[in-house]
């Protein structure tokens, strides 16, 4: 597989401002020699997430996520370390180079072959939608029974798989389909190591096909609708609906469908409406409600939450079946709504009532109503735990402000979480002061400490002594004072660092490049970052400072390497001690010496000085 050249990477890193990469995620204000702004992955009302564009990092303080452009752009838009390169160096015209020549066909990677592969396959399904004998009746439910337009259909891509088992297997033999990327696509059913097209069997057949497509509108699964066509040997054949499993594009979990649909059409101030199935979204497109969007047939996540909230909704509509399951999946839905920071606004149909039917029948107008009576999420989280036929008694008052003091706790706002109690206390008629009280006597979650609206950081790099044992500190030293980095490398044995923490790897692999003079200092180290753990850890380097002058540096390093050393040394001994115990009488006596050694050198340790 070709790989991006190193020099591309580092052209990137020189040529593009960090700060420009973010802005259109982030609104960014200046902070001294940085840039401040709401972070972009939790809730927050004060800024906690810092731009560093001279050092080419980013770091979100409550959150611990940390990066420089790359890892950004692949948090943000869900891609690839490969993809986020391309990303960028297409959005800011910057060509890219590649080892021995540029990618080929055969050179692709899986990751980009599968992609390719989806939208062969909703072209091709596309078409046999349109002109296929096969498909004729299913034309006809598309149109009669349904009540869709082949516009939509053309607009949507909506397909048909044919009942055939090898149909779609053989037409990506004709295109020259790699068996393995066949495999790993998520559209056949296949042996491990089979090679021969004819023998995948296909996933999906004789069902109505809707693609599904991320935020940048690149297909990465689909749904399946049952039809009269599904064969009787389909081992799904009784499912309505069934989905593409998980493959390297596809996280159902982390996807809305119609999110590249409904983004593009979110005006300031506008809020989503999620609904519940794909061809739910469609009518509601249909009918001019473009900014609807649908969970992939499971339970809402945060990830699908954080998603919608990128784009600075001024709430989600939920419309919701109106019956008793209906309001308990908008329930569910509540805890990651308050964690997201989203406000929701429930749309409660009448029991029995259709949405698909409902907008078929009276178009976009069929919603206001159902608007003006919405409830907002704690309006339903009191509703629901009170008795519709009579007034409440003082325990199921009480109960139900328990129930909403337990959703408040994911709320990482003082302010927000007493807007709610104020609002809960009005819908239950109990004195405001009175439930404050209670719920500050509700013991809080340790994510949060009294007295902040933020959780509490949990750094992806953790500066943790007993984990790290100098390293980190060492680590910094040598990138934040690369002058000394070469007289370091001299001194320390590869031994003594801790390889159990990402500091530990990184330290070994810096100072392993300087010994054998493969770099001349840390200046620039960009050749060595190997993974996004690494990128995390340079972001937490950069993102904290230790207030070591210059002047103070030498001893600052002398007593960051004896303390590696001490350490090295306790552990040897530790493990020295623990053989003896477990050793044959014959080894212990070799044993014991060495511990001895050890011992002794604990006792009294060379002070080691660079």
């Amino acid at each position: 597989m070709a790989r991006i050249a190193q020099k591309s990477v580092e052209t990137i890193k020189h040529q593009v401002n960090l700060v420009d990469i973010v802005s259109p995620y982030v609104e960014l204000k200046r902070a001294g020699k940085s840039w401040k702004g709401l972070s972009p992955f939790t809730q927050e009302k004060t800024p906690s997430f810092y731009v560093h564009p001279d050092r080419g990092f980013y770091k979100c303080f409550s959150t611990g996520e940390g990066g420089d452009c790359f890892t950004f752009i692949m948090k943000v838009e869900n891609l690839e370390f490969p993809e986020a390169i391309e990303f960028i160096a297409k959005k800011f015209n910057i060509t890219l180079e590649y080892e021995a020549g540029g990618p080929s066909r055969e050179q692709v990677s899986l990751r980009k072959q599968i992609f390719e592969i989806h939208e062969l396959a909703t072209t091709w399904f596309h078409k046999q939608f349109l002109e296929s004998e096969e498909a004729a009746p299913v034309r006809s439910y598309w149109q009669e029974q349904r009540g869709f337009t082949m516009e939509t259909a053309d607009e949507v891509k909506i397909g048909y798989a044919p009942a055939a088992r090898n149909a779609l297997a053989l037409y990506f033999k004709e295109r020259g389909i790699p068996a393995e990327a066949m495999r790993q696509c998520g559209l056949f059913f296949a042996r491990d190591n089979e090679n021969y097209h004819e023998n995948f069997k296909s996933r999906f057949r004789g069902r109505l096909m809707v693609p599904i497509r991320d935020v940048q509108g690149r297909v990465v699964a689909f749904t399946a609708r049952q039809l009269a066509q599904t064969p009787e040997d389909d081992p799904a054949r009784e499912a309505k609906y069934i989905n593409s499993p998980e493959t390297q594009i596809f996280h159902k979990g982390r996807i809305l469908f119609g999110m590249d649909h409904a983004r593009t059409h979110l005006k300031e101030g506008g809020s989503f409406l999620m609904v519940e199935g794909q061809l739910d979204a469609i009518r509601c497109w249909s009918v001019g409600l473009h900014t609807a969007v649908a969970p992939q047939g499971t339970a809402i996540t945060d990830d699908q939450l954080h998603l919608m909230r990128r784009y600075q909704p001024s709430s989600v509509e939920c419309l919701l079946d109106g019956d008793k399951a209906g309001r308990k999946a908008a329930l569910r839905t509540l805890p990651l709504a308050f964690k997201a920071g989203l406000e929701f606004r429930f749309l409660l149909l009448p029991e029995k009532s259709d949405p698909d039917d409902l907008l078929r029948e009276h178009g976009a107008a069929a919603l206001e109503p159902l608007r003006v009576n919405a409830r907002s999420a704690i309006e339903l989280a009191v509703s629901e735990s009170l008795p519709e036929d009579r007034a409440p008694t003082t325990h199921e008052k009480t109960t139900a402000l328990r129930n909403v003091f337990d959703l408040l706790q994911h709320v990482p706002s003082e302010v927000a979480r007493e807007d709610y109690i104020q609002a809960a206390s009005k819908m239950l008629n109990v004195d405001t002061h009175a439930a404050l009280i209670d719920f500050k006597k509700v013991p809080k979650p340790q994510t949060y400490r009294q007295g902040q609206d933020q959780p509490k950081p949990t750094p992806k790099v953790a500066r943790d002594t007993l984990l790290t044992q100098g390293t980190w500190e060492l680590l910094w030293l040598v990138l934040h004072f690369p002058a000394h980095s070469a007289a370091i490398s001299e001194i320390i044995d590869y031994d003594w660092i801790n390889k159990a923490s990402p500091a530990g790897r990184l330290l070994q692999r810096v100072l392993a490049e300087l010994r054998e003079g493969l770099i001349e200092d840390t200046s620039n180290i960009e050749n060595l970052i190997e993974t996004i753990e690494d990128r995390q850890l340079l972001a937490d380097l950069h993102s904290r400072d230790l207030n070591i002058d210059t002047d103070l540096a030498e001893t600052e390093i002398n007593k960051q390497i004896n303390y590696i050393y001490i350490n090295y040394l306790k552990n040897q001994l530790k493990a020295l001690t623990q053989q003896v115990a477990n050793a044959s009488p014959d080894k212990q006596t070799s044993i014991m010496r060495k511990a001895k050694e050890a011992r002794n050198a604990l006792a009294n340790p060379h002070q080691l000085e660079i």
